[in-house]
Formats: C-alpha cells, structure tokens, sequence
C-alpha cells in the first residue's frame, strides 16, 4: 500500500513540479484567492501542446490542490519536500531502475513513518 503510495507521490511531484511559481494571491476581496497560472506553468516546461497536463490543470481536483496547498505559509509535507529538493535526484534516476525502486521504498518508509510514529 505505501509503496503504491509512494509511486503516485513521485509521479504527481514530478509532473507539478514548479507549481507553486505559478500561484498568484489576489488580495482585492475580503479574502484572499489564489489562481494558478496555468499558461506560465505549462510555458515555463514546453508542455503547451500536453493535453494529458492540460487536462489535470483544468480538472476539479487540482483546483482544490492549489487551494488547499497554495496558502504561503503552511506546513511544508513530504510532497512539497519532494518537489522543492528532490527534483533533480529524480531527473538523475530516470532509467535507473535500481535507484528508482531504492527511492520507491524510502518513500514508502517515510509514509509509515508518517502514519505510525
């Protein structure tokens, strides 16, 4: 089950990785809203063409991603770690099955840890 976890994990952090570059707070109503500038991201990573990305960007759930994930100050998790720090480990391993597993499973860790301290 963790592993599996930790598979979607880092393969939703390396699909969005650079997301929060692109979240803008507009603060002209009472409060605050944050919008995801899905044109900056997708230009920024040469996926204008993607329609896979451009679909998740569109969809419901990644609304409420950003909206819950957004705010400035909040409690940084093992996904924003993985996608602030861990991005070019990532590039490093692709192809590298081994070290691609070796990670699965360090995640996976991190993920039982993180449900039974």
């Amino acid at each position: 089950d963790k592993e599996i976890r930790a598979v979607f994990l880092r393969l939703f952090a390396q699909l969005l990785q650079g997301y929060r570059w692109c979240l803008h707070i507009i603060r002209i109503h009472p409060e605050p809203v944050i919008r995801f500038h899905k044109a900056a991201f997708l230009g920024q990573r040469g996926l204008m063409e993607d329609d896979f990305l451009t679909k998740v960007l569109e969809g419901m759930a990644f609304a409420g991603f950003v909206t819950e994930r957004g705010a400035p100050y909040r409690s940084i998790d093992l996904f924003d770690e993985l996608v602030a720090y861990e991005v070019k480990r990532m590039r490093a391993e692709e192809g590298n099955k081994q070290k691609i597993l070796r990670h699965i499973k360090e995640l996976a860790e991190k993920l039982y840890k993180n449900v039974s301290p």
